[in-house]
Formats: C-alpha cells, structure tokens, sequence
C-alpha cells in the first residue's frame, strides 16, 4: 500500500479542508491519519490528543469525519475504571484498500458516465466557468453561457473520448493493484 499512502494523505487533507474549510483541521487530519497508521494499533481518541496536541473536540471531529470516509475503524469498548465506554479508533492496511476500491470506483463511474455523455450527444461549454450543456441547453440559451454569456465552444467527443479512455485504463490499471494488494 505504500506508494498509495501519499495519495491518501493528499485526498484525507483536502477532504477535511473542504468540509471544515479551515487548514489547522487539514494539517490534523494527516497528522492521525500518520499517527494511527504507523502506530499499527488501535487507540483512545484521548490518547490521539495527547500524541498529536489538538484538543479534544477537534480530534474527535477528525475522528469521525475519517470514519465517515469509511478511512478509519472504530471499536467501542466498555472501560470499567472511567465507567464508561470508550472508542478506540485504527487505520490498517485493510481500511485503506477499501478506500482506495471505494474512490477509484466512484471516480470510474463518473468518468463511464462522462464517455457515455460524449458519445451520446453533442456537448457544448463555457470556456470561462466549464460548466457542460447537452445541444439542447446550448440552444435554449442561444450558444451563451447563462451565468457570463460567453459563446460557448463545441467539444470534439474523440479527442476527449480518447483522454477518458486512457484515464480509464490507468484506473482500472490502479483498482486491479489495489485489489489484488500488490502495491
């Protein structure tokens, strides 16, 4: 998994920056995704807080945000000394394999997606904000953008289908590696 972990950094860094929109909360996040990971054992988000030097609601709040990338795992345990139960949150290899299926197969669908779209009908866009128009949409809106009015440009479907159809390959290329754990 290894030259994939960089990759997971970057994507776990951007995802949480977006979501929380605050850097502080980015830099966190990779540094329990990195605590966790070479740790190789499951740990108290207690602990998280002592080792990384956040507090306590924000760690938990990366916490979670990874668990709901489905990036790290949980287990709840009752402590009887605090009387109460506790989380133990990992990231294993296995957890990063199956975020790594899950995100190579949702970029695989939107790009299928894509290459049907291309192949079905003509597409126009906007060379200043992209945003795609079916030749229906073009026509409604007299060949302009709706949001800036500029003319917009008509896509030749081969030369893109072409780039697609390689960035296809070297996914599947990366799900077959990922899948068969031959990193």
């Amino acid at each position: 998994m290894q030259p994939y972990i960089e990759l997971v950094r970057r994507y776990v860094y951007r995802r949480i920056l977006i979501e929380f929109g605050d850097d502080e909360l980015g830099k966190l996040a990779v540094a329990i995704f990195n605590t966790l990971l070479s740790r190789g054992e499951a740990m108290t988000d207690d602990k998280l807080t002592s080792i990384v030097g956040y507090n306590a609601i924000d760690v938990r709040r990366i916490l979670q945000a990874l668990y709901n990338m489905r990036l790290a795992s949980v287990v709840e345990e009752f402590n009887e000394a605090a009387g109460r139960i506790e989380q133990s949150w990992s990231i294993k290899d296995e957890d990063i394999r199956r975020f790594l299926i899950n995100l190579i197969g949702g970029v695989l669908d939107k790009v299928g997606v894509l290459m049907q779209q291309l192949t079905n009908t003509p597409i126009y866009i906007c060379p200043k904000c992209f945003k795609r128009y079916s030749e229906d949409d073009a026509l409604m809106y007299d060949y302009k953008c709706p949001l800036d009015r500029t003319p917009l440009e008509y896509i030749n479907p081969a030369d893109y289908l072409t780039v697609l159809g390689a960035v296809e390959a070297r996914l599947k290329k990366m799900m077959e590696s990922v899948s068969k754990g031959s990193v």
